[in-house]
């Protein structure tokens, strides 16, 4: 919710930058415009006094922000992608096809990118986020996973540019020397999820009784069944945390009912007990 609020933001900023506003601050600004703009331009910058920028600014010099700004969106929307359940997918799914022009997030991102590269003058080759080389899927298949059963980490990106990492994701000695050389770089969607999502914080989205039910019950069921050995523990937070991670990654199967504490999976049935209770009642009064 908060990457939504702030993409809002974002875009809303954008879309003062038309291009012919952006044509004409950099006419002004290289001192290309004439007697009238100028006037006023100066006129302006008295205005403002100390709080006008300095006069040698251009767009362009912009560009280091603009790509922070670029990189940190793509990596939020990425990430957010990679933690979308079977709901959030279908509805992806149903949009690009009504769309008929892909998903509206994905239009709207690359809109972004138009702009933010008119406004500072990026390169037409830029590429915000480094290519993806490949996907490797973890222990039980998509379907199962999309329920909430087996291994929910869907996918674990490697970049053949990142640093070298341990078992557990940590940077090993071999990586942080990579990175001291400059022969490699961070990418933030190596930034992975420390702890168990079957016991993540309730989301938006979620009924938080059902949730604290639904963990209780995949506790108990996972336990009795055998699924899962004895329980995580740890000094602290974060460590408790890893000890979670590192016995969700170990299981290669496990019941995970979560997914029944999601406001959206009570549509069906809700809309289900409205259409026979609506029969029952047109059964009633004119049967």
């Amino acid at each position: 919710m908060e990457y939504k609020r702030s993409f809002i933001l974002v875009q809303r900023v954008l879309r003062v930058y038309s291009r012919k506003i952006v044509s004409t601050i950099n006419v002004l600004l290289n001192k290309r415009a004439d007697v009238l703009s100028t006037a006023l331009f100066a006129k302006h910058c008295t205005n403002l006094l100390e709080f006008c920028p300095p006069l040698t600014w251009k767009l362009s010099d912009c560009q280091v922000c603009a790509t922070n700004l670029l990189e940190e969106v793509y990596s939020q929307h990425q990430k957010r992608k990679e933690a979308m359940d079977l709901f959030d997918r279908l509805e992806e799914k149903l949009e690009s096809v009504f769309s008929g022009i892909g998903s509206n997030e994905d239009v709207a991102l690359g809109k972004v990118l138009d702009q933010v590269r008119s406004i500072v003058n990026l390169p037409l080759d830029y590429r915000v986020m480094p290519d993806q080389q490949s996907r490797r899927h973890s222990n039980g298949s998509r379907l199962l996973r999309l329920f909430g059963l087996g291994n929910q980490d869907i996918t674990e990106i490697e970049d053949v540019m990142a640093p070298d990492r341990d078992s557990k994701g940590l940077l090993s000695d071999r990586g942080r020397r990579q990175i001291y050389c400059g022969s490699v770089k961070c990418n933030p969607l190596d930034v992975r999820y420390i702890g168990d999502p079957l016991l993540s914080r309730t989301k938006s989205y979620e009924i938080p009784l059902l949730v604290d039910l639904a963990i209780y019950a995949s506790h108990y069921l996972n336990k009795r069944l055998g699924f899962v050995p004895a329980t995580a523990s740890g000094d602290d937070d974060l460590t408790q945390h890893i000890h979670e991670m590192e016995l969700y990654q170990n299981t290669s199967f496990r019941i995970n009912l979560r997914f029944l504490a999601d406001i959206r999976f009570m549509i069906v049935p809700a809309a289900f007990y409205a259409a026979s209770f609506v029969r029952s009642c047109v059964v009633a009064l004119f049967g």
